[in-house]
């Protein structure tokens, strides 16, 4: 591992752009991994609103940039821009990764990857009957991911009802997945909960003072092999995790999406894979440590 890499006119560079963009974690965990592999890449932070996308992309392709990650709000914005789109990412209409192979910028949504990853590295395979909590954009990447995956059936509930309508009429023609649209309710969620092996929360709730998904899932109809997906990382115990826990039920904390998303980016634009323990330690340092 070298420590002092020194930047030359030979190294590579990668990038995030989006806005605000200073709290990414992106430039530490991708420069940490192309420290410890000895690999002659660098990764920056560039501020991007929607305004000056295109010239960004213009200058991804002039100064043969070889990667990004995509942050909000130009995850959707940035998919005109691209030359080409993996499956994942042309379903939902949302690119966060991109690799710029010889100058055709490839479009990936690594959210969609990562979170099957994490679910693997934890239980083995993915669970066949899942309750999504929210239809925005990480709901959308989650939901494309299971159903290209082929799970037997999808329980989706929004509070807009409309949003999630319009993501089944996107994604059921995929495969066979049932998918079941289920209102924002309390008491319409009891046969889709008592049913699913995986509750995953796609909400904000559960962020710091924004609301409290635990407080309103039917814990008593929770079967006690059910797996708890929170995908918010801050705080680190969400309600939700802190619920399931005293209900002895097995949990994935946020921290894990992003991580494997992460990690699922860094194969992509270098076709090695990385030590997931080097991005859980920076990661949980960077967020948790400061």
């Amino acid at each position: 591992m070298n420590k002092n890499h020194i930047v030359s006119g030979k190294t590579q560079i990668y990038a995030i752009l989006g806005t605000p963009i200073s709290h990414s974690l992106s430039p530490i965990i991708h420069n940490t991994l192309f420290c410890y592999n000895n690999l002659d890449k660098i990764f920056l932070a560039l501020n991007t609103d929607t305004n000056n996308l295109k010239l960004a992309i213009d200058a991804v392709r002039s100064f043969d940039i070889k990667g990004l990650s995509i942050t909000m709000p130009l995850k959707e914005e940035v998919v005109k821009y691209c030359d080409k789109l993996l499956p994942e990412a042309e379903i939902i209409g949302a690119v966060n990764c991109i690799l710029n192979k010889n100058g055709t910028l490839v479009g990936y949504n690594t959210d969609c990857t990562g979170f099957s990853m994490s679910i693997i590295n934890k239980v083995g395979v993915l669970p066949d009957r899942v309750f999504i909590f929210g239809a925005g954009g990480v709901g959308k990447a989650i939901a494309a991911e299971l159903i290209l995956k082929g799970v037997k059936k999808l329980f989706l509930t929004n509070r807009s009802i409309d949003k999630a309508e319009n993501l089944r009429k996107r994604l059921e023609h995929l495969s066979k997945t049932e998918v079941e649209i289920i209102p924002w309710d309390k008491k319409s969620w009891n046969e889709g909960i008592k049913e699913s092996d995986l509750i995953i929360n796609c909400t904000s709730l559960g962020m710091y003072n924004n609301g409290n998904l635990a407080d309103i899932v039917p814990w008593e109809l929770v079967r006690s092999n059910t797996l708890i997906y929170e995908t918010i990382y801050e705080p680190r115990e969400t309600t939700l995790i802190s619920k399931a826990r005293s209900l002895n039920l097995e949990v994935i904390e946020g921290i894990n999406l992003l991580v494997y998303q992460a990690a699922a980016a860094y194969k992509i634009w270098t076709g090695l894979e990385p030590d997931i323990n080097i991005i859980f330690k920076v990661a949980k340092a960077s967020v948790y440590d400061n």
